[in-house]
């Protein structure tokens, strides 16, 4: 794919009710490649997407064919292709799978890793309050440009490699919500977000412990009124506890699939939400 291809691209997200924005296609482009199947009257029939990281390992996403052309093989080709690239490049195959994709991603020979759950909440009413963040335990403030060499380091330990350009974006389109918490003026955990189509996403929020994780949580709350999504491992039972108290509810399950290697990189007991199915 191409610039000239996103509109078709993004058509191919608003058929499918998907929450992306041409933003996200620009950072494939940028950071990753982007692979289409043209449709004979124009527009595209099918698209992918993979996003290398350095640290041995490439994500999957963006798998979409449009409603006319399903079950005639294309997501198949092009998920061969994705594989097959990262494999030249030397990287294990990592994604994040709905229910659907998980039994034909298991046929494919990926194996389960973590349990995700996506939690939506509705935008609030007409003179509703957003949520208001209660006395944190430890020290928030707001993250600038000028802390992302120290937030890579730290995100690297959860996530299981540096990704230092992807969160610069990610801080980019985030600054209203954008944070740090520390303690003892140690960073103890961060998070960032971005803008989507039909709801504001939170993540990656990377922290210590639940009760860090859930002020970084509220600092987001108190800043969103409109519709938001949070991508949360369902090991955090306190931050499932609390988005509850919050209003989310799970909307869908998703599943950390490696291929090639039994478990996913990183560590499962920092990475509190994920910044997405599409970016790992």
């Amino acid at each position: 794919m191409t610039p000239a291809d996103l509109d078709a691209a993004q058509a191919l997200v608003v058929e499918a009710g998907w929450n992306q924005v041409r933003a996200d296609w620009e950072l494939f482009l940028a950071l990753g490649c982007a692979l289409k199947i043209d449709g004979q009257e124009g527009g595209l029939d099918a698209t992918a997407a993979t996003l290398p990281y350095a640290g041995g390992f490439g994500w999957i996403s963006m798998v979409l064919v449009t409603t006319a052309k399903r079950r005639q093989g294309l997501a198949t080709q092009l998920l061969a292709r994705c594989i097959a690239g990262l494999r030249e490049s030397n990287l294990i195959s990592v994604l994040d799978a709905t229910p659907a994709g998980r039994a034909v991603y298991r046929g494919l020979g990926f194996a389960d890793g973590w349990p995700i759950s996506r939690w939506v909440r509705a935008p609030l009413g007409r003179g509703a309050a957003a949520h208001s963040a209660p006395l944190s335990p430890v020290g928030l403030r707001p993250m600038l440009a000028s802390d992302l060499t120290a937030v890579t380091s730290f995100d690297a330990a959860a996530f299981g490699c540096r990704r230092g350009e992807l969160l610069a974006r990610l801080h980019a389109r985030s600054s209203d919500i954008a944070c740090l918490a520390e303690t003892a003026g140690s960073l103890c955990g961060y998070l960032l977000g971005r803008n989507g189509r039909g709801a504001d996403q939170i993540g990656p929020l990377v922290a210590d412990d639940a009760p860090t994780a859930i002020a970084l949580l509220d600092h987001a709350l108190a800043r969103s009124p409109g519709a938001l999504l949070i991508d949360v491992l369902d090991r955090h039972a306190e931050m499932a506890a609390a988005l509850t108290h919050r209003g989310f509810t799970v909307q869908r399950p998703y599943t950390r699939m490696t291929l090639d290697r039994p478990m996913p990189f990183g560590d499962q007991r920092l990475m509190i939400a994920i910044a997405g199915p599409e970016l790992g």
